[in-house]
């Protein structure tokens, strides 16, 4: 199959923002008189849309806590940013990707406050083609619909594109859209990301799987 687009979460996927986002959602949930212990994180929140995960914590929300405990974990990262770094091999990726003018998407759960802060701090702003914020639509990952999105927006059937992602929720939205799915095993074990739907994982954008696919395309699935 030719491959005509590629597919990116962003944290965790472009850059290793793991432990900023659960020393911030330690650091705010204790704000609200809550704790998490790393495995629950894991297990309940990362790679999740706020939307869910607000209601993960605050079940019960008549004063609008969750809305506040979302906007203050998401105001501690942003805080927690120093110089940031994309994960090792990715701006090689980028470069051949569109010197063979592939589409070129990012896709995530984060604020549209994060992605401007982000992308920017990466050497990234204006490197991809479109922008899919999760939350801004009727349903963020782990439901497909984000990528169906950045699919329709570029053009693109399923077939003819890849997906990076570190997190089971983001693999089981790739799954359910029907693209390719390559696992970054940034902030989980392998066997758990091909759990949640990852066809391969690699540590990186230097393993040579990943040049191999943009050479060849995606297998059939």
């Amino acid at each position: 199959m030719t491959l005509e687009a590629l597919l990116f979460d962003l944290d965790g996927t472009l850059v290793g923002t793991h432990e900023n986002h659960f020393r911030a959602t330690v650091d705010a949930l204790a704000g609200f008189g809550q704790t998490i212990d790393r495995q629950r994180y894991e297990d309940r929140v990362n790679g999740g849309n706020n939307d869910d995960i607000r209601r993960y914590f605050f079940p019960e929300d008549p004063d609008g806590a969750g809305r506040r405990y979302v906007a203050l974990k998401e105001e501690i990262f942003r805080r927690s940013l120093g110089i940031l770094e994309p994960i090792a091999g990715l701006r090689a990726v980028l470069s051949t990707a569109s010197a063979r003018g592939l589409g070129l998407a990012v896709v995530t759960n984060a604020p549209t406050e994060n992605v401007a802060a982000m992308l920017p701090a990466l050497g990234l702003d204006g490197a991809f083609d479109e922008i899919v914020i999760g939350d801004e639509l009727e349903r963020g990952k782990p439901d497909p619909l984000p990528y169906r999105v950045a699919l329709e927006q570029l053009g693109v059937g399923a077939e003819a594109a890849i997906g990076f992602e570190d997190s089971p929720s983001g693999l089981r939205a790739l799954s359910g859209a029907g693209v390719y799915a390559v696992g970054i095993a940034s902030s989980q074990p392998a066997a758990t990301l091909i759990a949640a739907g990852a066809d391969i994982v690699v540590d990186d954008y230097l393993d040579p799987k990943v040049l191999a696919l943009l050479q060849s395309g995606p297998p059939a699935l």
